[in-house]
């Protein structure tokens, strides 16, 4: 089992939780957010060692200071670069060769229910990969 926790302030633009690259013009300003994410996954093997079986948990909160109908009330100015995430994920892994495997991935990410328009309920943006990896 793996886990790891971040916590901490970060900077964004009022449509975007992702530090810019850019300087700032007109005005556009900076916004500090103080954030929070974590995320646990366990792999275990299963009837041999080619073959693994994985579970996952992580949430990443872009703005631990507010939640839910806050988020797109009138007058409030948040928006969706505030929105909390959570994703549970499962996932089988076949060693093919040893510089070969396949990874079948299924993640059910769920958004918190906001007063914005399109984030009133869960989104539907669960994602189903189907990797074949090679190691040189």
């Amino acid at each position: 089992m793996r886990a790891e926790f971040l916590a901490g302030k970060q900077t964004g633009t009022n449509n975007n939780s992702e530090t810019p690259v850019a300087l700032m013009t007109g005005n556009d300003g900076f916004h500090i957010r103080n954030f929070n994410g974590a995320y646990f996954y366990l792999l275990q093997q299963v009837f041999n060692t080619k073959n693994l079986l994985m579970l996952k948990f992580d949430w990443y909160d872009p703005n631990t200071s507010v939640s839910r109908n806050e988020i797109g009330a009138p007058g409030s100015n948040f928006t969706a670069a505030n929105i909390r995430y959570s994703t549970i994920g499962f996932g089988y892994i076949n060693y093919l060769t040893e510089n070969v495997k396949i990874v079948l991935y299924y993640a059910r990410v769920s958004n918190e229910k906001t007063q914005l328009p399109g984030f009133t309920g869960d989104v539907k943006d669960d994602v189903f990969t189907c990797r074949l990896q090679f190691r040189f």
